[in-house]
């Protein structure tokens, strides 16, 4: 059975690098306030709404898939659908359903 997609909130914290196509540091807290941090190419996780002028921490969403729901009260999600996963390697994390929006702005 193919995974719900969502596209999880996080925040971009840092730019790593401005050079073409720019790469950010973004940090995800979790169901148990947990931060993790992702660091990956700005289209990944803005589709091109973030310019090296913006002012950061700033919003951004990461494509996800529902993996199960986990208890009353979070769901986990992989980061898997567009490779992207922490500096540690984690794809699988524990978040709310209210840190899930079903599109992107």
């Amino acid at each position: 059975m193919a995974q719900e997609e969502r596209f999880l909130r996080c925040e971009v914290v840092a730019w790593v690098s401005q050079e073409f196509p720019g790469w950010v540091r973004v940090r995800l807290v979790d169901a148990d306030s947990k931060s993790w941090f992702f660091v990956d190419k700005v289209p990944v996780f803005t589709g091109g709404q973030l310019s090296f002028d913006t002012r950061l921490p700033a919003p951004v969403h990461v494509r996800c898939g529902i993996v199960r729901h986990d208890d009353d009260r979070a769901l986990v999600i992989s980061t898997a659908p567009d490779g992207v996963e922490t500096e540690g390697g984690q794809r699988l994390f524990r978040v709310r359903e209210d840190q899930l929006d079903r599109h992107t702005v």
